[in-house]
């Protein structure tokens, strides 16, 4: 049966993409403004939610095109909506950061790391070409301009990856895709430095290994469709304790990842698993429609947030400082590493923090309603035309060759 047509939504699931993407949020946060969350383990290695992000789309991914990719045109209808879905926000929030960092640069007064240079520093002309064409985590260039959308880059490609392997080996799509979720995290613990907290270097390594295990978990769901999940309730609390304690234990920071770390995938696989069947009190609850806003905005709120936080929060507190005259950023060391942090109280960090969720949530809602779902919309009637089967579009007619009798009407009385 077409994977599609059983009807699941899985709106909890995205409920839990819209926490998640908060809770980064925050955690891109405490490296700007130094709060008590900095202590707080779990908040600490908020990095690998991006983790579940990546499993959450192999799962809904596959549940969606794995029967859906038979030929060359629905491929090429795949890659249109994933463009759609991805793009056109990319580069609208990559184009306002741009013009913001520009205009900083124009009024000729500002810190220097916000300097626009031809090809190095965060914010060089040459990683805004990179990052426009989503080519920002394969080790071309360092984080730069709109930092967290390095995923976005790692995930376009990783769909491409997903549509050939469909393509070629459907039949066989379990096991190439779990060969190589282990030979992406294999890579990872051999090579990449900072395990799951690669970004622009091993990023691409990283969503593959995330991706295809919510292939691979996809295929255990629809194995179990059907069946009754026992004591539901008491699952989804399990699952998520066990979330929780996975990453608390992987790390002690970005800067002290883990080996463990590149286990997230299978960590954030089980809960995943659990709630695709919305059958306890937690589900419940995840329906809840302000959660139900946040998981249809998170998407926004991911590409968003860095760019409130570069220039509301690091150069407003930056410019009120150097108005004021008084130095607001400090060294905080944490566990032996130094992070230059602005120090404003425990209490004026944690109103400033309440703003920016405010501020990025609403700022979310605009631009899904304006930039999101109609561009959305647009690629997926580009895609439908695109997967027309030859016989269904209109005839094109031929003009006669040189030398080939006309057709003459004639008049008959």
């Amino acid at each position: 049966m077409h994977a599609a047509a059983t009807g699941e939504r899985f709106e909890v699931l995205d409920s839990w993409r819209g926490v998640c993407a908060v809770m980064v949020v925050v955690y891109h946060f405490i490296f700007i403004v130094n709060t008590p969350f900095m202590q707080n383990e779990f908040i600490f290695n908020s990095y690998l939610f991006v983790d579940f992000f990546f499993v959450l789309s192999g799962f809904v991914v596959c549940h969606a095109y794995r029967d859906r990719i038979g030929d060359r045109r629905q491929f090429a209808g795949f890659l249109l909506r994933r463009v759609g879905r991805l793009w056109p926000l990319h580069l609208a929030i990559l184009f306002a950061m741009m013009l913001g960092v520009m205009a900083i640069n124009v009024a000729g007064h500002h810190p220097e790391r916000l300097l626009i240079d031809a090809r190095s520093g965060n914010y060089s002309l040459q990683a805004l070409l990179l990052n426009a064409v989503l080519l920002n985590s394969m080790g071309l260039y360092g984080s730069a301009w709109n930092g967290p959308a390095w995923s976005i880059g790692a995930e376009f490609y990783t769909y491409l990856l997903f549509a050939l392997v469909v393509l070629v080996a459907r039949r066989k799509l379990l096991l190439v895709s779990s060969a190589l979720a282990a030979a992406a995290a294999a890579i990872i613990v051999v090579f990449a430095p900072a395990y799951m907290n690669s970004t622009a270097d091993f990023g691409y390594i990283r969503c593959i290994a995330g991706f295809f295990t919510g292939v691979g978990a996809y295929h255990l769901h629809a194995a179990l469709r059907g069946r009754p999940l026992p004591f539901a309730t008491l699952l989804e609390l399990a699952s998520l304790a066990l979330a929780t304690a996975f990453i608390v234990a992987a790390g002690r920071g970005p800067d002290k990842a883990h080996a463990l770390s590149v286990l997230a995938p299978l960590a954030f696989a089980v809960p995943i698993l659990v709630f695709a069947r919305e059958g306890g009190l937690a589900s419940r609850l995840m329906r809840l429609a302000p959660l139900q806003a946040l998981g249809r905005w998170s998407f926004s709120i991911y590409l968003i947030h860095m760019p409130v936080l570069v220039l509301a929060v690091s150069y407003g507190l930056w410019a009120y400082g150097d108005v004021a005259g008084v130095n607001l950023r400090h060294q905080v060391v944490i566990d032996g590493v130094g992070k230059q942090l602005y120090d404003i109280g425990a209490a004026g960090a944690g109103i400033v923090l309440a703003l920016v969720v405010a501020l990025v949530v609403a700022l979310a809602a605009l631009s899904f309603r304006l930039i999101e779902v109609p561009w959305r919309d647009r690629f997926a009637r580009l895609a439908r035309a695109q997967e027309k089967p030859a016989s269904l579009l209109p005839s094109t007619r031929t003009t006669p060759r040189y030398g080939a009798p006309v057709p003459v009407r004639i008049k008959r009385r």
